[in-house]
């Protein structure tokens, strides 16, 4: 029977430090939505990929290193048509909104993704051409 009594206690246990780890990574994810129990897996960006220019080092004392640094990507091109200009530019946390103009001919939204450099989607208020 006591056996028993340290099968019931060990359990309860197990599920009061289940629940207080679920709590911590709800409150993790909600501060950092890009965060990871056991790190982020990125993968290694390919030998071809242009690398950032050399810039020289700032005389002003750095700050305290970023989280998620972001990794040169190169260019990206949106091959916005003629007579379309980049209007207006959102950055949030880890994508940027970029709205594209004039609203009667380019009206569009382009998601981009700052991490990876990839663009993620467009958003546009009329039906898709055919």
């Amino acid at each position: 029977m006591a056996w028993l009594k340290f099968i019931v206690i060990g359990m309860g246990l197990l599920i009061v430090l289940g629940i207080v780890l679920l709590g911590y990574g709800f409150y993790k994810k909600s501060s950092d939505p890009d965060w990871r129990l056991f790190g982020r897996t990125t993968p290694e960006l390919p030998s071809s990929t242009p690398s950032a220019p050399a810039t020289a080092p700032s005389p002003v004392a750095p700050s305290k290193p970023r989280k998620n640094p972001v990794r040169p990507f190169g260019d990206i091109n949106l091959n916005l048509p003629e007579g379309c200009f980049i209007a207006d530019v959102h950055p949030n946390r880890r994508r940027l909104a970029v709205t594209i103009g004039p609203a009667s001919v380019c009206n569009r939204v382009y998601i981009i993704d700052l991490i990876e450099g990839t663009v993620l989607g467009t958003v546009s208020p009329r039906p898709a051409q055919p």
